[in-house]
């Protein structure tokens, strides 16, 4: 073999060899961004425990309640009495007074929500009471593993009246 077909032979063996050890390499990924912490309150959380604000006993276990937070929105129902709630005599027909009993003993609502540290502000799009649509309420809240606390700070209405009795305090538990 003569030396330019050696050398030939080489650099062919060479840029074999390179291309081989190319291919088989992928590309270094690029720099990953850092993950946005998940959201604490995402999930539908359990009803437990609720402290009113007027200095009444606490309700210990509570009567049934659900929370749910998913991006952006909350819905809110639960029982705030102690004794379970007594259905219409007449399925589907309640009485006046029925009505007015069935009313004052459950809270709902449903909308919007944002947190920043530790407060929480509620905007609802449906309630209850009317009122209450196109108002706000805030809490404090703290998560310890799977408990939610939640501390009424205010609770105003559309046209600016306030509840004389803010500080009920509801303890969640996370739903699996």
């Amino acid at each position: 073999m003569t030396a330019k077909l050696r050398l030939f032979a080489i650099a062919l063996s060479i840029f074999a060899l390179t291309l081989t050890l190319a291919c088989g390499q992928a590309p270094a990924p690029p720099p990953m961004e850092p993950a946005a912490p998940a959201n604490p309150l995402h999930g539908a959380w359990s009803v437990t425990k609720i402290v009113p604000g007027d200095g009444s006993p606490a309700i210990d276990p509570a009567q049934p309640g659900l929370y749910i937070f998913v991006d952006g929105y909350y819905s809110a129902v639960y029982t705030n009495g102690a004794e379970p709630r007594v259905p219409s005599a007449k399925p589907f027909e309640p009485t006046p007074e029925e009505q007015a009993a069935q009313y004052r003993t459950i809270i709902v609502n449903t909308g919007t929500y944002s947190a920043s540290g530790a407060t929480i502000t509620f905007r609802p799009m449906v309630a209850r009471a009317p009122g209450y649509v196109g108002g706000q309420a805030t809490s404090d809240f703290t998560i310890d593993g799977d408990t939610l606390t939640l501390v009424e700070k205010s609770v105003v209405f559309a046209d600016g009246a306030a509840i004389p009795n803010p500080g009920e305090t509801l303890t969640l538990r996370r739903l699996p």
